[in-house]
């Protein structure tokens, strides 16, 4: 007999379509039960979102299920999860990392390059502002928030030149068409696990994590553990302009890291390589790099 498995979403478009990845991944191990439900995150102002914990609001409901026991996992886009979580729960990737970079979405211009100074760009993430701030100042960041589909809207309703979103979302709701330019990489750093789907479940449902731990792909596993390292080392949260992408190529971690203050004026970029026999520490030995370049201070926290 198979085990029952009750997965629990937010109930947006994006969310629902990968909890049904996750279910089919689950299918030939367990029977799965889909269980939708509105977050915090989804509902409070963009003041209170940033007061009240940023994207770890998007797990807040999710966690009291799984506490209550009226689910056995959540289903969250790794770059929503901080990179500091309640002990009670554990944090596992699963399957194969979608393509991680951000993506232009405009219907008038095919890069930023090509964008006049002045341009209007839609973005929720104070990352990707402090970037297009670092390529012009005279850049005007609009914030605009809400699902895929919310964002395509607003783009043409507030007559934006365009938005800047991520491409796995775009990819995973069969939108690649929306597409106008893929972003680099060193430019443009994404988001710690960004591209990466994650479970999180209580840490003492040891049967569920063995069924999990075949889904799961050593070398995504290992990228998302040096990027969250280096965010909690250099003491970042899910507001906070900080970019880091890691890679695994043979025997050699590739990784770029960026941490800017909010307007974008001063930033720091490095790109970083070690053996991939140093995984464990390489993402606080970068993270120091950083701070003794004064990352701290680029952040407003107190060194």
């Amino acid at each position: 007999m198979k085990n029952i498995i009750r997965i629990a979403t937010r109930n947006s478009p994006l969310a629902l379509k990968q909890a049904n990845i996750v279910k089919d991944l689950l299918t030939p191990s367990a029977d799965c039960k889909i269980i939708s439900m509105s977050s915090s995150g989804d509902t409070v102002s963009q003041k209170a979102f940033k007061e009240h914990g940023g994207k770890g609001l998007f797990l807040k409901e999710l966690e009291e299920s799984l506490l209550k026991g009226n689910c056995d996992i959540a289903v969250h886009s790794l770059k929503d999860v901080p990179a500091v979580i309640d002990k009670k729960f554990k944090i596992i990737t699963i399957s194969k990392r979608e393509v991680s970079s951000d993506v232009l979405v405009s219907d008038d211009y095919e890069s930023i390059e090509e964008m006049p100074k002045d341009s209007i760009i839609g973005t929720s993430s104070p990352r990707r502002a402090a970037i297009l701030r670092n390529i012009s100042q005279d850049f005007k960041i609009i914030d605009i928030r809400g699902n895929i589909h919310t964002r395509l809207t607003k783009m043409n309703n507030k007559n934006l030149d365009g938005i800047i979103l991520a491409a796995a979302g775009l990819r995973r709701m069969g939108l690649e068409n929306k597409i106008r330019k893929y972003l680099s990489l060193d430019k443009f750093v994404p988001s710690a696990g960004q591209g990466i789907l994650c479970i999180e479940l209580l840490r003492n449902e040891k049967k569920i994590e063995k069924i999990l731990e075949k889904l799961c792909v050593k070398n995504v596993q290992d990228c998302a553990d040096i990027e969250r390292q280096f965010v909690r080392a250099i003491d970042g949260d899910c507001m906070s302009p900080i970019g880091v992408h890691a890679r695994i190529n043979k025997n050699k971690i590739i990784i770029d890291a960026y941490v800017s203050t909010l307007d974008g004026k001063r930033h720091i970029r490095v790109k970083h390589e070690d053996d991939v026999n140093n995984k464990q520490n390489v993402g606080e030995e970068l993270a120091d790099i950083f701070l003794k370049q004064g990352a701290k201070k680029l952040l407003g926290k107190s060194v």
